[in-house]
C-alpha cells in the first residue's frame, strides 16, 4: 500500500506580531483581545518575541502557549537597542497571508482582525490602517481616521502622516519588496518600513468606522533619544523619498512630513531642552546639511511660515537666530504676527522679517496661499438666458477693502473665459470666523449666457463657474456652488434656452445647469431641436 502524505495545513489568514519587553503587567490584556478576535484561532497565528524581558514575561508566554496553538514564542536572548530586531524575527515567522505589528502595550477590539482581513481581500489592498483608540492618555493620529477608504493614495491623502507598524501588511508584498526593519537606527524603525510598504503598495484601505487597534503605553527606548537621533532619522527618511519618488507634488508633500515633525522636533523643543553644547551643535550642523541637501522649494513651501524662517535661517548658516527662532515657536503668548500686503501678496511679518542681518527672502514669509475664503452661493435663479447669482466671499484674513471680485466661466476643453464684474451692497452683519466686520463681501451678478464678450452666445460645452475674489489687491479664485444655502436648487437639471443656436439652423441654443462630484457649479451648453408643444 503506497503511503500518503497529510495535506498541508492551511494558512491563517492574519499573524500578530507582538513584541514583548519586561511588559508582564500588561501582557495577559493583550493576549486576550488576540485570542477573543472574531476570525478565530484557526485563521489566527500570533508570533510572541520575548525582547530580552527580565521579569516575567518569558514564563508567562510558555505557560500560555502549552494551551493555545495559535502562540508561537520566539526569545531573543538579550534586549535589542530598538524593536527592530524583535520584529524582524516575528517575521520570520510569519505564516499568515497577513500581518500587523504590535507591542505587549496594546490589545485589538474584538473584531479588528476581521475586519481589517476582509477590507484587505475585499479591496486587494496590501496595506490596511484600522482606526486606532487611546488606552489610558497615549495621543493617537487623526487626520487620517475621518472617513473609511477603498483606495487611500500615499502621495495624496494624509495615510503617510502615520508611520507606525500597527497596520495590517501582506505579506507577500513584505517577501516581494523584501521590507524588514532597519538595526542601524537608535530611533524610529518603524517609519522605514512603513514608508517603504506605503510606497510598494498596489493599494491602500482605511477603516474609520470604529476603532480596530488600542494603542497603550509602550516601554522606555532602551537609550534616551537626542535630538541629533531625531535628525539622523529625517535625512533617512527624505533620502528614502527622494529615491523611491518621483520628483513633483508628491514628493515635495512627503518630503514636508519629515520636515515638519522629525526636522521640526529635533530643531525646536528637543534642542531647547538639550544640555549638551556639543549635541546642539551637532544637531544644528546636520540639519543644515539636510535642509541644503534634501529639502526642496516645493517642501519648504508647505511648511508653516515660523518653521520655514527658522530652516531659512538654519540653512543660511545662521545657528543662533535659528535658535531663538525656536524659541519664539515654542513661546505661548505670542501676538499674532501682523500681515504685510504688497503687490498682490501677503506677507507675515514674523522675526527677521527683511532684517538686513540676515537678509531671508520675502517669499519665507509669503502667506498668501493660506489665505482662507469664506463663502456661501445663496441664490441661483434664471431669466430666460439670464443666469443671476447671489452670495458673499471675502477673505478670511483681510478687509473688504478694494474689492475687484468677478464671476468667471471657463470653458474645460478650450480654456476660454469670460469674465462678470459684481455688484455689492453693505452688510454690517457679514462677520469672519473671529466676528471681526466684512461688510462689502456680498456679491451679486446677472450672467447673460446669450451674448458673451465676442458678441455670440457662449460656445457648446462645459464651462466652469468660478468666482475670482479679490480684495486689497489680493485675488483667489475658487469654485461656485460647495458652499451653498440650503434653498438653492442642485435637484432639477432643467435645461434653460438661450436662444436661436447660431451655427445650426433651426437649433435651439440651451444651457443645463449641474455640479460636479466635489458639488462644484459647472453649466452645460448644448444644441438641440426645439421641443414642440401639443396641439
Amino acid at each position: 500500500m503506497n503511503a500518503t502524505s497529510a495535506p498541508p495545513a492551511p494558512l491563517p489568514d492574519a499573524t500578530v506580531a507582538l513584541r514583548v519587553q519586561n511588559q508582564a503587567d500588561q501582557l495577559r490584556a493583550c493576549l486576550d483581545s488576540l485570542f477573543a478576535q472574531t476570525l478565530g484561532a484557526a485563521r489566527t497565528q500570533i508570533v510572541a518575541v520575548d525582547d530580552g524581558s527580565t521579569d516575567s514575561v518569558g514564563s508567562l508566554l510558555r505557560d500560555v502557549a502549552a494551551d493555545r496553538p495559535e502562540l508561537l514564542t520566539v526569545e531573543l536572548p538579550q534586549r535589542g537597542p530598538t524593536p527592530a530586531e524583535a520584529r524582524n524575527a516575528a517575521i520570520e515567522h510569519t505564516r499568515g497571508r497577513y500581518v500587523i505589528f504590535l507591542d505587549a502595550c496594546d490589545q485589538l477590539a474584538p473584531d479588528a482582525l476581521e475586519r481589517m482581513v476582509r477590507a484587505a481581500d475585499r479591496n486587494e489592498a496590501d496595506v490596511v490602517l484600522g482606526k486606532p483608540a487611546a488606552l489610558g492618555r497615549r495621543a493617537v493620529p487623526t487626520a487620517m481616521f475621518r472617513k473609511s477608504s477603498a483606495y487611500a493614495a500615499p502621495l495624496t491623502s494624509k495615510v503617510y502622516w502615520t508611520l507606525t507598524p500597527d497596520k495590517l501588511f501582506r505579506t507577500e508584498l513584505l517577501r516581494r519588496a523584501e521590507l524588514s526593519f532597519p538595526t542601524d537606527l537608535r530611533f524610529g524603525e518603524d517609519q522605514p518600513f512603513t514608508a517603504a510598504a506605503y510606497l510598494a503598495a498596489d493599494a491602500v484601505s482605511v477603516l474609520a468606522d470604529s476603532p480596530c487597534v488600542l494603542k497603550g503605553s509602550p516601554a522606555p527606548p532602551a537609550s534616551p533619544v537626542g535630538p541629533s537621533d531625531r535628525v539622523v532619522l529625517a535625512e533617512r527618511m527624505m533620502s528614502m523619498v527622494h529615491s523611491l519618488v518621483p520628483d513633483g507634488p508628491g514628493r515635495d508633500r512627503l518630503l514636508s512630513r519629515h520636515l515638519e515633525v522629525e526636522l521640526g522636533k529635533a530643531t525646536g523643543r528637543a534642542l531647547l531642552a538639550e544640555d549638551s553644547s556639543e549635541e546642539r551643535r551637532r544637531t544644528l550642523s546636520h540639519a543644515e546639511s539636510v535642509l541644503n541637501t534634501l529639502a526642496t522649494p516645493g517642501s519648504l513651501a508647505l511648511l508653516p511660515r515660523p518653521l520655514a524662517v527658522r530652516y531659512a535661517l538654519l540653512a543660511a548658516g545662521h545657528h543662533e537666530h535659528a535658535v531663538r527662532m525656536a524659541e519664539y515657536s515654542a513661546a505661548t503668548g505670542n501676538p499674532a504676527p501682523k500681515k504685510v500686503v504688497e503687490g498682490g501678496k501677503v506677507f507675515a511679518a514674523l522675526p527677521y522679517f527683511r532684517d538686513p542681518a540676515v537678509e531671508l527672502p520675502d517669499s519665507v514669509f509669503d502667506i498668501t496661499g493660506q489665505m482662507k475664503v469664506m463663502m456661501e452661493l445663496q441664490k441661483l435663479r434664471w431669466d430666460g438666458p439670464l443666469l443671476h447669482l447671489e452670495g458673499f466671499a471675502f477673505f478670511d484674513q483681510l478687509s473688504t477693502a478694494s474689492r475687484r471680485t468677478h464671476v468667471v466661466l471657463r470653458h474645460r476643453a478650450t480654456g476660454a473665459e469670460e469674465r462678470y464684474p459684481v455688484t455689492a451692497h453693505r452688510d454690517d452683519k457679514l462677520v469672519n470666523s473671529k466676528g471681526r466686520p466684512r461688510a462689502m463681501g456680498r456679491f451679486a451678478t446677472r450672467v447673460n449666457l446669450a451674448q458673451s464678450s465676442d458678441g455670440w452666445p457662449l460656445a457648446p460645452g462645459i464651462w466652469d463657474v468660478l468666482l475670482s475674489v479679490s480684495f486689497e489687491g489680493v485675488t483667489r479664485e475658487v469654485p461656485l456652488g460647495a458652499q451653498r444655502a440650503a434653498t438653492v436648487d442642485v435637484v432639477s437639471r432643467l435645461p434653460h434656452i438661450l436662444g436661436p443656436a447660431p451655427r445650426t439652423e433651426g437649433h435651439q441654443l440651451i444651457a443645463v445647469p449641474a455640479y460636479t462630484e466635489k458639488d462644484h457649479l459647472m453649466l452645460e451648453i448644448s444644441e438641440r431641436l426645439p421641443l414642440h408643444q401639443p396641439g
